[in-house]
């Protein structure tokens, strides 16, 4: 479904300092198709099928969201009922990304009505039901201020026939997929090194869904073991331009502060 090469890795790491960008681009439909992946299948069902953590999540206002959204995909992979949250769990356990349903209300502000997170990057979006973008983006420091009207005026222009795209990226200390606070994975730490730390990419997806007057988020995530990541050396020029100026704030919320020091001294040797 994405391709990870080193060129994706170049341009992920675009720019000569780091910056909230939104970059979105036109997709296709390669999205709308069955899983291809058993393992991650099978770990998406792990997910789906226990209590404690919440994966599933579900309003009345998602139905109308998700029964449109399903006919985006082909007939084999849509639930018997097009909507409830056991159809949307059954689903979302054969489809590879996590996805978000978003709806337009009255005051013209898209709110999280529903979804599937298996794999949620250190975040509960159970707590996040019936929230706007806006709230929903709170805790991240300056991404408001700098993306909050760009991020509003490109949903609510969004065509309803196309697919558009961009990636995200963090670090974690842990291959773990499932990051959910519940679960209290490590964290990293200032004694962290390279051969220790994992690149999480999010390759995100939007498609509008006009009748219900709802959106499709889909998140894609794919890690990967940070040395691997910079082999290339370009990339890891480019790795570490953006690790260098990250904001202090944005290194906190990412976690990555106490080990931005460290990772740096590292990079500073050749082949890391």
């Amino acid at each position: 479904m994405v391709a990870t090469t080193p060129e994706f890795f170049a341009r992920l790491f675009r720019g000569d300092r780091y910056r909230f960008e939104f970059g979105v681009r036109r997709g296709d439909l390669r999205w709308f198709v069955p899983g291809a992946d058993p393992a991650n299948l099978a770990e998406r069902a792990r997910w789906l099928g226990q209590t404690e953590i919440p994966s599933a999540h579900w309003t009345p206002a998602a139905e109308p969201v998700f029964a449109e959204a399903m006919e985006l995909f082909p007939p084999v992979m849509r639930p018997s009922a097009e909507s409830g949250l056991a159809s949307l769990a059954k689903f979302s356990a054969g489809w590879e990304p996590d996805f978000v349903l978003l709806r337009r209300h009255e005051d013209g502000e898209f709110r999280m009505v529903g979804g599937a997170v298996c794999f949620a990057s250190w975040w509960a979006p159970e707590t996040k039901l019936g929230l706007t973008i806006d709230q929903i983006h709170e805790p991240v420091p300056m991404l408001n201020a700098d993306l909050g009207p760009r991020i509003r005026t490109f949903l609510g222009r969004l065509p309803a026939d196309q697919v558009f795209e961009r990636e995200n990226w963090g670090l974690a200390a842990t291959p773990e997929r499932n990051l959910h606070p519940l679960r209290r994975q490590p964290r990293l730490t200032a004694d962290a090194t390279p051969d220790r730390v994992w690149l999480r990419v999010e390759h995100q997806a939007f498609r509008a869904l006009p009748r219900s007057g709802g959106m499709l988020f889909i998140i894609h995530l794919t890690v990967h073991p940070l040395t691997e990541v910079l082999r290339d050396p370009v990339v890891r020029e480019s790795f570490r331009q953006m690790l260098e100026s990250m904001p202090e704030p944005i290194a906190d919320y990412k976690g990555i502060q106490p080990a931005r020091g460290p990772l740096l001294a590292s990079l500073a040797i050749a082949g890391v």
